[in-house]
Order: structure tokens, then sequence, then C-alpha cells
């Protein structure tokens, strides 16, 4: 079979180099010393706008660098950026690779360096296509977060809580440091909602979370188990503390405040705590907690109950 080798007379020349100018990807030509040899009309508006040279690499990015255009340099440290760019633009015959502009474009760059050492470089924006994997990204991003999230309150749900218990018993059969949780359930919630609609109630769930959230330490993960039910994890805190923590959000807990009524609702809680210890799983920490929450409820509801290991 006979290689086909082109005629590039004279007129095939200017017409290369005019659809190169031309087309809408970004093409550059560099000779072995770095000198830009060729740029088509997107390279020189990506790269050059006025700029009148050295016509160098060097030069060009400088250029670019002050003047709001080329690439976009983090910490815009461009001689960081050239002492890592220089050394690896002739390192390999061909690469390719991703870059992002300064004026929020991105470019898939195929980078060619030819046997005389010149170096041939072709741009295609692919804005358009990192947009829709970034709508991809964060609505997959969202989905997860709404698997994990109580809708009514913006907790952690059952599942999720869960799994974060599952973690922090990990990390505490590994490293020591201590681990407590308290399961809190709010006092006659029943009442609230036969006596004042389910609406209500969703407003005392919500009001519960919001302020037990801005009373728990930071590392603390509260989620809701269910109903009226929350789990509140406690890594680092042994019972004693565990306590003071649940004392702290129970101490002046403000009354829940339907729309259009101005008569507040009290919230109270009771609570079961249980410390983590060896061999713990997540049924077996949980049911100590369930079983301390009873005694609270049982000795009059409001109060704090710690549970304490069976044989």
């Amino acid at each position: 079979m006979t290689k086909f080798v082109p005629d590039l007379d004279d007129e095939a020349l200017r017409c290369l180099v005019e659809s190169l100018t031309e087309n809408g990807q970004a093409v550059s030509l560099f000779d072995a010393e770095d000198n830009l040899r060729y740029a088509n009309r997107t390279y020189q508006g990506m790269f050059l706008g006025d700029y009148d040279g050295p016509f160098t690499f060097t030069g060009i990015v400088r250029h670019a660098a002050r003047n709001g255009l080329g690439v976009r340099i983090d910490g815009n440290d461009v001689e960081a950026f050239l002492a890592r760019t220089l050394p690896r633009r002739r390192s390999v015959p061909r690469k390719s690779f991703e870059t992002d502009l300064v004026d929020g474009r991105w470019f898939w760059i195929d980078h060619t360096v030819l046997p005389n050492g010149w170096v041939l470089s072709v741009g295609a924006d692919i804005t358009a296509l990192k947009r829709n994997e970034k709508s991809l990204r964060q609505a997959h991003e969202a989905a997860l977060e709404a698997s994990r999230t109580d809708p009514l309150t913006g907790l952690p749900n059952r599942r999720h809580i869960l799994d974060l218990l599952d973690g922090a018993l990990a990390e505490d059969a590994a490293t020591g440091a201590g681990l407590s949780i308290a399961v809190l359930d709010i006092d006659r919630f029943k009442a609230v909602n036969d006596a004042h609609g389910h609406e209500a109630g969703d407003a005392v769930l919500r009001h519960f979370a919001d302020v037990c959230r801005e009373r728990v330490r930071d590392g603390d993960v509260l989620g809701r188990m269910g109903g009226e039910e929350f789990l509140l994890v406690l890594p680092g805190a042994g019972p004693g503390q565990a306590s003071a923590i649940v004392d702290r959000i129970r101490d002046g807990f403000p009354p829940a405040r339907l729309d259009g009524e101005g008569t507040g609702l009290p919230c109270t809680f009771s609570a079961g705590i249980a410390e983590s210890l060896a061999g713990d799983d997540r049924s077996s920490i949980l049911r100590r907690a369930d079983r301390a929450l009873y005694a609270a409820k049982g000795e009059g509801r409001n109060r704090t109950m710690i549970g304490v290991a069976t044989g």
C-alpha cells in the first residue's frame, strides 16, 4: 500500500495556515529556543493581547500573568510556575492535559515535541464539558447529602448517624480516646401533636434540633433517630462530661413558639447516657443508653440517667 504524502504547494500551505488561524482551537508553535514562531488567533487572544515582545515562552507567560491573561496560576506566583513548568516542557515527546484560564474557560491541551526540539501545542475548548461535569458532580453530592439528611430538621438521619456512631466506636477502639453517647427523647411529644396538630409537632422538632445544635461542642454529632428521639455522639467524653453537656443543653431550654401563636410550648427532654466499653458495637452501646433513657422517663422525665453495663 502506497503511503500518502501530501504535496504542500504554496496554495496548500496558504490554506493550511488560514484554517489554523481561523479555527477555534488554540494553536502555537515554539522553536527549540522557546521562541514563538506561530500563534493562531485563538492563542493570541488567550495569551498575547496587545503584547509586542519579546515572544519567548517565559516572556509571554509573564506578560499574561501581569495582564489578566493566560492560565490560572496558583497563588499568582508566576516565577514558581515557570520553575515547575520549564523542566517539563520537553520531558516527553507527547502529553495531554487540561488547564483552566484566568477568564474561567477550560482547555484540553495536546503538547507535542517535534524531533527538532520545536513544540506544537493544540488546545480545544472544553469549558462546556467541565460545566456539565461540575453540574453532575454537584447533583451527585446533593443527592448523597439528601440521602444522609433528615429533611425536617436538617440533621443526619437515622442511617447516617448510626454510620457515624460506627466510625466513632472504631476510632475509640483504635485510640482509647473515650466515647459516650446520649439518646434524647422529647417529653410528652404525642400530647403536642394531639393538642396542636402535626405542623406544631414538626415545629417543635425543628426547634429542638436547632437549640441542641447550638449548644453541643465542636466535634459532637447530633442526629435524628426517628419520631422525637435523637442520638448525640460525644467523642472524647466520659459519662460525667457527657452528662454535663446534656445538662448544658437542658439548662434554660427555650420554649418552642408556633407560627401565629405568642404562647410558647415548654420543650423538656429525657436523656440516657452510655459510655463506650471494650468490645462495644452500635447495638450494645445503644441498648445501655436506651435502658438509661427509660429509667429517666420512669423517674419523672426531664432528667438524665447514665447506663451501666450488666453482666
